[in-house]
């Protein structure tokens, strides 16, 4: 089946087109939004959705084969890879309360709350089946008036319809699990990477197109090791790429 893409827009000036296609491409296929296998448009349909030349489409496409993200088949078309590589982490640690009393401040401002078939990471985290349906919080946390970073959380069905519109816009979703829902957590593993922002990311985060960005991965863990929360968040500002593991004190 081939996929309804419906791009954001691109933006004119020093950035050029491919470079912008790349990343917009890259973290919707890494956030599941292109799944594995799915056909995407054809390089003049492409071309045509973004308001641009062939040419920039082709680079991004080459660009994109070569790290393994699409796959190119002569008289088929342009494929998500059913398998693209895997990163590689160094481990630091810590506690979870150290995480919860040092959290960033802020506003938090719920944008969305909707029912989506999970992404691959999502179902194989939570051990759901492909597809199978999840609620995806997305929401803005600001600064001093200013987008600090967009959170998107990914919780069970039943987990989400319990939590008050009131705290989404207030709580951490750490704080929410321990305070709110009683959950004792027992582990959270963070996959944290620098990333250039794309027309959408810079658009939610106040920031050109481009502009360094730190990409957080969070897994959620209760104390019996029952996955608890699975969430993806953008901050302003970049770092190297690690993984974090916090335990708690009990």
């Amino acid at each position: 089946m081939e996929v309804k893409f419906k791009p954001a827009p691109l933006l004119s000036g020093t950035i050029p087109y491919y470079y912008q296609i790349v990343g917009l491409l890259r973290r919707k296929i890494e956030e599941g939004e292109l799944p594995p296998g799915l056909k995407l448009p054809n390089e003049l349909e492409l071309a045509k959705l973004f308001g641009i030349s062939r040419v920039p489409v082709r680079r991004a496409f080459s660009l994109l084969e070569a790290d393994g993200l699409l796959v190119r088949q002569r008289g088929r078309g342009t494929f998500v890879a059913d398998d693209p590589p895997a990163p590689d982490y160094s481990v630091l640690s810590g506690i979870i309360e150290d995480y919860i009393s040092t959290g960033i401040k802020g506003t938090l401002h719920l944008l969305s709350m909707d029912e989506i078939p999970a992404p691959r990471a999502v179902a194989e985290f939570f051990g759901f089946d492909e597809g199978e349906t999840v609620s995806l919080i997305r929401r803005i946390r600001s600064v001093d008036g200013i987008p600090y970073s967009y959170i998107m959380n990914y919780l069970p069905l039943a987990t989400a319809a319990v939590i008050p519109i009131k705290e989404l816009n207030e709580l951490n979703m750490v704080i929410i699990f321990e305070k709110r829902l009683g959950i004792s957590l027992r582990k959270i593993l963070q996959a944290i990477e620098a990333k250039s922002a794309d027309s959408e990311i810079a658009s939610l985060l106040s920031v050109d197109i481009a502009s360094p960005v730190m990409y957080v991965e969070t897994f959620i863990r209760s104390n019996m090791g029952v996955p608890a929360g699975f969430s993806r968040t953008f901050y302003r500002g970049d770092c190297y790429k690690y993984l974090v593991e916090l335990s708690s004190r009990k």
